[in-house]
């Protein structure tokens, strides 16, 4: 599994508006400010508004802010939310089949390192990333 462009934008835009508390902010301001493609982001900006995450008001003085708490949402779940599922090899996916699952040397060591890689994704918080950007 590789970790898109998308996915990093998603993130970025999440700490500008964590950065800016209460504030609405321009989509147009986030992507200068967060150096994203601003093609990027009504449709991410979407997305973020399906989980109730960000709220968009358009109009004179309108945006998108913020709707809840940044340090309730984690890496692990914007990832899962813009690239779906976490599987660090096709034999953790749930979509795939193996012949040899139970048999095979190395699918311990595939759960050892998702579990781990998992477990680093969801105790990061976007408050976090907040906290330690200078």
């Amino acid at each position: 599994m590789e970790i898109t462009k998308k996915t990093e934008y998603a993130v970025s835009a999440l700490v500008e508006l964590a950065s800016n508390p209460g504030e609405y902010i321009s989509s147009k301001t986030i992507a200068a400010r967060q150096d994203i493609p601003a093609n990027f982001l009504p449709q991410i900006m979407a997305l973020l508004g399906t989980t109730g995450w960000v709220l968009g008001v358009r109009g004179p003085g309108g945006g998108v802010r913020l709707e809840v708490d940044p340090s309730t949402i984690t890496i692990r779940d914007v990832i899962e939310l813009i690239e779906g599922p976490i599987a660090i090899s096709k034999c953790m996916s749930h979509e795939f089949s193996c012949n040899r699952d139970g048999r095979c040397p190395m699918q311990p060591v595939w759960r050892e390192a998702q579990e781990a890689f998992v477990n680093v994704l969801g105790q990061r918080t976007i408050a976090d990333l907040v906290d330690a950007t200078p």
